[in-house]
This record gives structure tokens, C-alpha cells and sequence, in this order.
């Protein structure tokens, strides 16, 4: 017996039928309706959105019996004889197969006579772009001015290719790419009407699959219906597509945030094995990140990500926004130069390398190459903020030009200078250094501003040099503190990603989070520590985890309630991963790989601090540490010196250990 394919089977007969292209649509049946019908038109579009099959519907409500009209019947011989293909007025032409110019003029040859049976003789000429210089000068004139009884329509995937004398004389309509959407909402009602059942799932992968042509998509779908046999499911079309697994981009950017590059080349490794396109595979990762980017401003937007959207939520509230622009950035201009590279899995590798390389380091790794004057400068001046008042005794001093006290105060201070240069290290002359240069930067002031100094009473004004000069400095404190913490986006994170109402956060307390960021450094410091006083933490470190298996692990301790039976304790911060039951079971198998033997492991939420979380004895050893360094500091007898000299402050927030 004969299968008439989807494709054709399913082909528009009206045009209520056609999948999207309302805006072409519009035009022709407002031309039909109101008897304005051009004599040429040009359709354009990519393979399989309906050039040919709009075509052929125009020329049905052309030809159709019961007149010129947007509706034709379908019931009458003309119009059964057009969807047939067999209208002896409807005259296909595939200009692909006849380019020569010989062809062209025998076409023209019977323009001029009337049609058969029709109202109008109508000339389809498909993928017109092919004819050759010759035929399109041969139809230059006809297609200007043809007889009334002729109408041509071109239909064309390349309409750059057309002569521009060719455009100027056609009506042209071009037809868009079909939304994944429309196309899935067309296959769903194809395979309700075909009583074939589908999974949602696969169905959206086959729109996905056909890139925006409704052609492909039925195509498609043939071959699911017998892949599946009789049924379309997720596995059978995943393998027919060869779709990326998700996994896999997930483990790629939860290696990327980690910083984990031995994590990162083993997943390379493992799509290497599995024999993954790895230009769908930077594909499926940029897709990814972009997903992320949209969920940190709209928490709703999970997109076809549904079924893992426990971890979209995760990455998007612990990665930045500028790491995920940077890594989408990278990842492009690795598609880009895919080609040039040696191998396709070397581009891949280097690719996610760089992005790996170009991680912006923290405000604290970066002001490492900040030299000690500058770090001392804010000290310094909020020490002046804080000077006491002159007393009268001061404040009844002779008050000198200005030029003559900043020349005295200069004296006087190269006199202190010399007098400490060889007792002090390099460190602190460079201190000595910046505190000389902001006095005499403080010291220029406008000359209106000493004229009104004189005219006042000597200790009020002091007393108002003082406030002003605290008022200012902090000021400009708060100024350099929100430049400096300034975010350069313009949006923030919404519902659960902003904080609450409940804290109150300005620019100082954001620069001082950033200030104590752990290093990397100091954290392998931590972590050697920590492995050596809690068991936990030891066992964590030996083994191999994907980075969210990690975060529950470092969060919770293990209590050992018989041999094989495990009770993990975790924080309630980290309760919505604890819920996952797939998550528990992965570091329960991970647990029994590496003892050797079966474990179970039952997860519940606990923030009792009796027993510390390995991620709490980091934290217990960075508080003894930065102790220890304020202690230091305190104990330091040139810093004493500075105090002393200088009427100087340590401030307790800059400290931190190394």
C-alpha cells in the first residue's frame, strides 16, 4: 500500500492552515479580497516555511470557481485539481532543472495565449534564482508587462542572487524563520490527528531539531514515528538526533565556578568517549550560560530546563554575572575559531582553558600588588579625623601667611624624618612619605578661605578647620567606597537572590566583605589545617566529587551510627540540595567506592554547632589566625612608633592573616 508522507500529506489547503507568516498572509488576503492582485510576486524564505505551498494557495483563490476570493471553497474542479497538481492553467516550473535560455523562451512562447480553463494562466517558477543571466534578460520584459489573463510567482531561498531588474518589478514577500513553538504546536496536532503517542519532551527536541523549517520538522518526525515504531519517545530521538546530554554543560560550568581544571579536562575527556559534536558542545554550554544569565534577573525563566532546575538555581545564585558573560564571551570566540584549530577537541580543551585562565581574581588577590603606601593612606586619614581639638594655649598662637606655615611645617617635618631615618625600615619612610604628601595637599586651600579664616575668632575657627575636615574625609571615604564596590551592572538580583529588607548594607560594609575574601593561598592553608583536626575533612579531600556534591559535603559532618549505616548532618543554608535524594545518593555511592564497602546514607537538616561542619573548622582556624595577626600588629614596635609620632589609629578591619 502507498504512505503518502507528513510532509505532504499535511500540506496547507487554506490559508488558515499556514503555520505563522500572518504579516504575508495579511497582504494576500487583502489583495484577494479587494481585487488588487499584482501580476508578479516573489517569495523568499528559507527551505520549508511555505513559499511553494502559499503559492500554490494564491493561485487557488485566483482560479477558484466561485471567484476571486482569500477563501476558496476546495470543493470545486479547480481547486481539487490545483491541490492534485494537476490544474492545466497552473504551470510549475523548477528552475533548477531548466536554466538554459532555450527553456525560458519556449515558457514565454505561450504567455500570450488565453487560459484553458481557468481564470488566470499562472506561472510558479521555483528556486528562480538558479536561471542563468541569459533566461533572466528573456524575462525581463514579459514579467514587466504581461497580458492581464498571467500571473508569475517566483519562489526563491536566495533572493540575493536575483538580477536587481528582476526585484523591481515583483512584489516581494518575504517569509520568516518558523518560531520552535509554532513548529511544536503543528507536531502535536499532526500526531493527535495521526493517533501516534509522544512524549512533550521529544516533540520539543524534533521542533528544536528543525531550525525554524516546518518541512524538516514533519521529516523528522517520519523517522521518529519509525525509529520509535509506531511512537515517539525521548531516548529513540535523542539517539537519532544525537542529542548532547545536559549533564554534561552543567559539569562543565560547575567545574569552571570551582576553578577545578582536572575536573574540567575529565568531562572533556568523557564527551571525547561518548563521540559528542564539539561545536554542539560549546553550542549546549553558551545555551546554557545564557539561561543562567536570564534566571538571575527573571527567577521564573527556566526554559527547557525544567527537569534540572535545582541546579539553574544554584549557579545562578553563586555565579557572577560577570564570570557568566566572560565565559559566554570565551565560549563564542571558540566556536569562531573551531576551524583554524589542529583538532577540533584541542579547540574545545583551550576554549574552556582560557575561560578557566581569565577568571577575574577577588578584590583581595588583586590588591595584592597594591603598595604599602597607598594601603596606608586611609589610615592615615581617618587618625586626622579623629585629632583632638587645640586647646587655648595652641589656639592662641600667632597666625602666619600661609606660605610661611607651609614652609614651617615642612622644616619641621624633614627635621622628625631625619630624625627617625635610622631607626626605621624602608616600610615605614614610605608610610613617613605619603603622610607628608597628604599634609601638604590639605595644606592648599583658596584664598577667599584664609581671608575668612583671619576675620574669625582663632579657636573657632580651629574648631571649624577640625569639623570641615571631617565632614570631607568622610565623604570622600564613602565616595572612593562606592566607586571602588560600584557593580557595573545595572540589574540586581530578584526574590531569593536579593537580600533581605531586614539588612541594611552600604558601601563600606560591601568593601569590607570583599576585603576579607580569602585568598587561594590562604584557603589551601585552611584546608591542610582543617584536614589534620577533623576526620571529615580529611575523608572530603581524598576524595573525587562534582563541585555540588562538594558544596553538601563541606557543609554537614558525618556521624557514623554502625558500619555501613551513615547519618549526614547538614546546615539548613543548604537544605533545598539536601532534599534531592539523587544528590544524597551520589555522595553515597562516592562514600562506597572509596571505604570499599556498601554504605547508606540518610541526610537530615541540623545547625547544632556541638560538632563543626568542615567548612565551620576552616573558619574557627581563620578567626585564631587573624588574632593572632591583630596581636602582631599590636605587639609591632615601629608600628608603636608611627602611633606615637603620628597620633596615629590602627584600624583593626584592614588586618588580615596570610
Amino acid at each position: 500500500m502507498s504512505y503518502q508522507v507528513l510532509a505532504r500529506k499535511w500540506r496547507p489547503k487554506s490559508f488558515t492552515d499556514v503555520v505563522g507568516q500572518q504579516h504575508v498572509l495579511t497582504v494576500l488576503a487583502n489583495a484577494l479580497s479587494l481585487g488588487r492582485v499584482h501580476h508578479a510576486y516573489l517569495f523568499s524564505g528559507t527551505r520549508g516555511v511555505g513559499k511553494t505551498s502559499i503559492a500554490r494557495l494564491l493561485a487557488k483563490g485566483l482560479n477558484c470557481e466561485k471567484g476571486i476570493t482569500a477563501d476558496p471553497c476546495g470543493e470545486c474542479d479547480n481547486c481539487k485539481d490545483i491541490e492534485q497538481g494537476r490544474f492545466i492553467d497552473l504551470l510549475e516550473i523548477d528552475a533548477a532543472s531548466r536554466t538554459k535560455v532555450e527553456d525560458t523562451r519556449e515558457i514565454l512562447d505561450n504567455v500570450q495565449y488565453l487560459p484553458t480553463k481557468g481564470r488566470f494562466k499562472v506561472y510558479l517558477i521555483d528556486e528562480v534564482h538558479m536561471l542563468s543571466r541569459s533566461s533572466f534578460n528573456a524575462l525581463l520584459k514579459t514579467l514587466e508587462e504581461p497580458p492581464e489573463h498571467v500571473k508569475f510567482l517566483l519562489a526563491t531561498t536566495d533572493p540575493q542572487k536575483l538580477p536587481i531588474t528582476i526585484l523591481s518589478r515583483c512584489l516581494h514577500l518575504h517569509l520568516s524563520v518558523l518560531d520552535t513553538d509554532l513548529i511544536k504546536q503543528q507536531l502535536i496536532k499532526v500526531l493527535s490527528a495521526e493517533l501516534i503517542n509522544a512524549e512533550d519532551k521529544a516533540v520539543q527536541l524534533l521542533a528544536k531539531a528543525a531550525n525554524g523549517s516546518m518541512r524538516d520538522a514533519l521529516s523528522l518526525t517520519d523517522q521518529s514515528i519509525a525509529l520509535g515504531n509506531g511512537q515517539i519517545d525521548t531516548a529513540s530521538v535523542s539517539v537519532m538526533l544525537g542529542t548532547l546530554d545536559k549533564n554534561l554543560p552543567f559539569e562543565l560550568i560547575e567545574a569552571l565556578y570551582q576553578g577545578d581544571g582536572n575536573g574540567l579536562m575529565q568531562q572533556i575527556q568523557l564527551a571525547a568517549k561518548q563521540g559528542v559534536d564539539w561545536d554542539n558542545l560549546l553550542t549546549e554550554t553558551s545555551t546554557l550560560l545564557h539561561q543562567i544569565s536570564l534566571l538571575q534577573i527573571v527567577p521564573s525563566a527556566i526554559g527547557d530546563y525544567s527537569d534540572y532546575e535545582e541546579r539553574m538555581r544554584y549557579l545562578a545564585q553563586h555565579v557572577s554575572p560577570n564570570d557568566i558573560q566572560l565565559f559566554y564571551q570565551i565560549l563564542l570566540m571558540g566556536r569562531k575559531e573551531l576551524m583554524y584549530a589542529p583538532d577540533k577537541k584541542i579547540g574545545v580543551e583551550m576554549s574552556f582553558l582560557r575561560a578557566l585562565a581569565f577568571i577575574p581574581k577577588s578584590l583581595q588577590t588583586t590588591s595584592k600588588q597594591t603598595d604599602v603606601k597607598s594601603m596606608t593612606l586611609a589610615n592615615n586619614k581617618k587618625a586626622e579625623q579623629s585629632c583632638p581639638i587645640p586647646t587655648e594655649r595652641e589656639s592662641s598662637a600667632p597666625v602666619l601667611p600661609p606660605n610661611t606655615a607651609v614652609v614651617t611645617d615642612k622644616v619641621a617635618q624633614q627635621s622628625i624624618t631625619s630624625d627617625v631615618d635610622n631607626h626605621v625600615s624602608d616600610v615605614t619612610k614610605s608610610i613617613l612619605a605619603a603622610r607628608q604628601q597628604v599634609i601638604e595637599s590639605e595644606k592648599s586651600v583658596k584664598k577667599s578661605e584664609q581671608v575668612e579664616r583671619r576675620s574669625q575668632p582663632e579657636s573657632s575657627l580651629q574648631q571649624q578647620i577640625v569639623q570641615r575636615a571631617v565632614t570631607e574625609k568622610e565623604s570622600k571615604d564613602e565616595t572612593i567606597s562606592v566607586d571602588e564596590t560600584a557593580e557595573t551592572y545595572q540589574w540586581q538580583f530578584s526574590e531569593h537572590f536579593t537580600p533581605s529588607t531586614d539588612s541594611k548594607l552600604n558601601a563600606k560594609d560591601v568593601k569590607q566583605a570583599f576585603e576579607h575574601e580569602k585568598t587561594a593561598e590562604l584557603n589551601k592553608k585552611l584546608i591542610d589545617e582543617a584536614v589534620k583536626i577533623d576526620p571529615w575533612s580529611a575523608e572530603i579531600e581524598m576524595l573525587t566529587m562534582p563541585p555540588l556534591i562538594k558544596q553538601i559535603a563541606v557543609n554537614s559532618y558525618l556521624e557514623q551510627v554502625d558500619q555501613t549505616k551513615l547519618v549526614l548532618h547538614l546546615r539548613s543554608a543548604l537544605a533545598h540540595l539536601g532534599r534531592n535524594d539523587n544528590n544524597i545518593k551520589r555522595l553515597a555511592t562516592i562514600l562506597s567506592a572509596s571505604r570499599g564497602y556498601e554504605v547508606t546514607l540518610t541526610a537530615v537538616i541540623d545547625d547544632d554547632t556541638t560538632h563543626l561542619t568542615p567548612l565551620e573548622v576552616r573558619e574557627n582556624i581563620y578567626q585564631m589566625k587573624l588574632a593572632e595577626a591583630k596581636q602582631l600588629i599590636q605587639e609591632d614596635s615601629k608600628i608603636a612608633m608611627i602611633c606615637q609620632f603620628f597620633e596615629a589609629r590602627i584600624d583593626e578591619n584592614s588586618i588580615r592573616p596570610v
